[in-house]
């Protein structure tokens, strides 16, 4: 069973109805059937029994809803409601004119078991009386109509909401679009990679779009008076990855063997935003889920959207914010100005440079040292980083590199010099250790490689520059555990986070083995 036709009018859906209950009940009988045990004798007539069972069931699943679709067109109040709200929707693109009702036209749906639903539903579309050449100024990418009663019902892009959720999780998840469409078709959907791309895609930009919005409504409004990180302990952090991209060269032909148009692969830098809760003791508290946000924008548009998303989650109200980077100029000079636009409290931020990058940067500087090697330079090297550690650490280790900074290595050393003490305010560990506050920006160089370089950056991998930030955004929301509320808010049409502590689109995440 891969397709399945409702011919139109309510004569044709009432004949629909009684074919789907008949499918129904052979469907159920199979199940039954199936689960008397005839026929399972080992191990593996019992997995092909299990697979057997769980495609019929996936495709009883897909006749169930497609019955409630047909139900729903034949629900006169429901279909007025949604023809209301179709007309709603084309005004609000700006369109002033005349709405024509063209009857019902044919599409088909995609099902999230695999069967492909053909039936004819209402469509609304702007008149063009009196429109001269090709009606381009209210036509968009879906087109310049709108099937009601399907976008009612979270039906758009040919697909049901639960098959869109499957589909994009599968297209970020996977390790490439081959892997997805091989997953979904053993799960019954069979589909080609370009409608894949497409819906995933698709998703990525309208979840994009509704982060934006509230993040744009977060930067122009009030700060939250209530926030469910009201007291808590707050980290967070900033850090780009990599990920090479595909541009056509412009004017040049495809080539004479193969046929292909021939292209650039320029590096693109997706910014990685993560926010998380500490626990008493310094540590990533289980209790919250950490947050994920990317962007492909530049550093300023990178801390707007960091602005605006702890604006959103009212981080002011935070008992402690911790600010943890590497030693990027473009984070640390727009970090102060972060603070005051956030309304965070000077006492209550503590910025950190991560430690293990001041590390690196007292080894780059006793490697410069061409008399210490060896041993000489590991002894040194562990003095050095565990002084940093110390009350008045940073200060002590700028002074003893400035005793080795002679001769030719003066240069080199002096630059790592000027970086200690543009930081020194920011290496302030002993204190962060008694605070019981993290030194490390672990969490971000972590996030960095399972959300962004595990998908995004394989060998030999290009990708289209429209595809790469909605589908980062989508795999960041995937990685940060919050797919479920992802999809239920973006079906809402609103982002999914919120600063309220009763909302459904809650920072906070306590797994009830936890909340005990």
């Amino acid at each position: 069973m891969a397709a399945f036709t409702v011919y139109p009018g309510k004569a044709g859906m009432a004949r629909a109805e009684a074919e789907l209950d008949g499918m129904k009940r052979e469907k159920i009988g199979e199940l039954e059937e199936l689960g008397a045990c005839k026929g399972v004798m080992d191990a593996i007539g019992m997995l092909e029994a299990a697979e057997r069972i769980r495609k019929v069931a996936s495709e009883l699943a897909d006749l169930v809803v497609a019955s409630l679709i047909i139900a729903l067109h034949l629900d006169n109040a429901f279909r007025r409601a949604a023809m209301a709200a179709g007309r709603a929707r084309i005004r609000e693109k700006g369109y002033t004119g005349k709405i024509n009702d063209h009857g019902w036209q044919m599409t088909t749906i995609l099902l999230r078991g695999g069967l492909r639903l053909t039936l004819w539903t209402p469509y609304l579309r702007p008149s063009r009386k009196g429109w001269r050449g090709r009606p381009r100024r209210y036509r968009g990418k879906a087109g310049s109509g709108d099937f009601p009663i399907l976008t009612a019902l979270g039906i758009q892009d040919g697909v049901t909401p639960d098959a869109r959720s499957e589909i994009a999780r599968q297209i970020v998840q996977c390790a490439s679009y081959e892997e997805a469409r091989d997953q979904l078709r053993r799960d019954g959907m069979e589909v080609d990679i370009s409608v894949l791309v497409r819906v995933a895609v698709s998703t990525g930009e309208e979840a994009l779009r509704q982060r934006d919005d509230a993040l744009e409504a977060a930067l122009e409004g009030p700060l939250p008076e209530r926030s469910a990180l009201e007291g808590r302990r707050v980290r967070v952090s900033v850090d780009g990855g990599r990920v090479r991209t595909r541009k056509p060269k412009v004017g040049r032909r495809k080539g004479k063997k193969k046929g292909r148009q021939p292209f650039d692969t320029p590096w693109r830098e997706p910014r990685l935003i993560t926010i998380d809760v500490l626990d008493d003791e310094g540590h990533a508290d289980p209790r919250w889920r950490v947050i994920y946000e990317t962007t492909l924008g530049d550093a300023d548009r990178t801390f707007t959207l960091l602005t605006g998303l702890l604006r959103l989650l009212g981080v002011h109200l935070a008992e402690v914010v911790e600010f943890v980077s590497d030693g990027a100029e473009w984070i640390w000079r727009r970090v102060e100005k972060l603070v005051h636009d956030v309304g965070i409290e000077p006492e209550r931020t503590r910025l950190v440079l991560d430690y293990y990058h001041a590390c690196e940067h007292i080894d780059e500087a006793i490697s410069a040292c061409s008399n210490l090697k060896g041993d000489a330079a590991s002894k040194l090297y562990r003095e050095l980083s565990r002084k940093l550690e110390e009350d008045g650490g940073a200060a002590e280790v700028i002074k003893r590199l400035r005793r080795l900074a002679r001769g030719r290595r003066a240069r080199a050393m002096k630059e790592q010099i000027a970086y200690f003490n543009a930081h020194i305010h920011h290496m302030e560990y002993a204190r962060l250790r008694s605070e019981k506050l993290p030194i490390g920006s672990g969490v971000v160089e972590s996030a960095i490689r399972r959300v962004i370089n595990l998908r995004f950056k394989s060998s030999a991998t290009f990708w289209k520059d429209q595809h790469v930030e909605p589908l980062v955004h989508l795999r960041a929301i995937l990685k940060s555990g919050r797919w479920d509320a992802f999809i239920r808010a973006f079906l809402s049409q609103c982002y999914h986070l919120s600063a309220s502590p009763e909302g459904c689109t809650l920072v906070e995440a306590v797994p009830d083995r936890l909340a005990a």
